[in-house]
């Protein structure tokens, strides 16, 4: 097997069964592990992420864009995935104070919904790359873009 297909085999394997294992926890141990993850950090990296992604979505038929875009596109999954774990770190942001009237169990569940809607559009996205539908990846990722923005208009707070 080439090297190309082995790290395509890898992507297809991780963006299918790393969303899972990112998600789960056992017992004391998991809670352990939560502690050590920041919400704000782990979001910053998946946004990086999907900014560098870009410039590999510009040009897929480039040497080894469509894999590093898959790869990329993996990561924002498993960054995503671990922001559901600790999206109890948020507070209610200003703009949202009226809508959630102080119920911080509404708000995160809400937040983790919309994480969990941007997990299954990223690990989407990775295996459209992978199966070289270059337009629906494209479409995909800006659909990812928008769903990013509007969970930052109603989640994060503007002082962040």
């Amino acid at each position: 097997m080439s090297t190309e297909m082995q790290r395509r085999a890898f992507l297809a394997a991780g963006a299918v069964s790393i969303p899972s294992i990112a998600l789960a926890r056992t017992g004391q141990v998991g809670m352990e592990a939560d502690r050590g993850m920041q919400f704000h950090k782990l979001m910053g990296q998946s946004g990086d992420h999907l900014k560098s992604m870009r410039r590999y979505l510009r040009d897929l038929e480039a040497p080894g864009a469509r894999a590093e875009a898959a790869f990329l596109a993996n990561q924002v999954t498993i960054l995503l995935a671990q922001c559901v774990m600790v999206a109890d770190q948020e507070s209610i942001p200003v703009q949202s104070v009226e809508k959630y009237d102080g119920d911080k169990e509404r708000f995160v569940t809400d937040m983790q919904i919309k994480l969990m809607s941007a997990v299954s559009a990223s690990n989407a996205l990775g295996r459209q790359l992978l199966l070289g539908n270059d337009e629906e990846a494209i479409s995909i990722y800006g659909d990812l873009r928008r769903e990013r923005n509007e969970g930052h208009d109603e989640f994060i707070s503007e002082d962040d």
